[in-house]
């Protein structure tokens, strides 16, 4: 068992869903505060409601102003790898979908960036 298994769930690092940067913001800002590394999350669809260069320039934007604290920021994409693929060109590191898309993870992988399943 790894030392985060062992964790109780108090432990664990939050979920957060983010909708803008003052989401995102408050969410980076009260992780400094605790010292953790909060795993970020934008709605449903989100891509396809806000937009990958929006959301791109809101990871890049957390980067550069906090950045000290290590947080995951995944973006949903729904079940549209054209919003994937356009996320992963505007910079994305880490895009999920509905369902599993094979093609859609390896092209992530050539990027640099990852396909994975969205927290609940």
């Amino acid at each position: 068992m790894s030392e985060q298994d062992a964790r109780g769930p108090e432990d664990h690092d939050p979920v957060v869903i983010v909708r803008d940067w003052r989401t995102m913001a408050e969410a980076l800002a009260a992780a400094r505060a605790a010292g953790r590394s909060p795993v970020l999350v934008t709605p449903e669809d989100a891509a396809a409601t806000y937009g990958a260069g929006y959301l791109a320039a809101l990871e890049e934007r957390g980067r550069e102003e906090f950045p000290d604290v290590a947080f995951t920021l995944i973006i949903d994409c729904g079940d549209t790898p054209g919003y994937a693929l356009a996320c992963l060109r505007a910079g994305v590191r880490r895009i999920s979908m509905r369902e599993p898309n094979d093609k859609i993870a390896d092209i992530a992988r050539q990027m640099g960036a990852e396909l994975v399943r969205r927290p609940t």
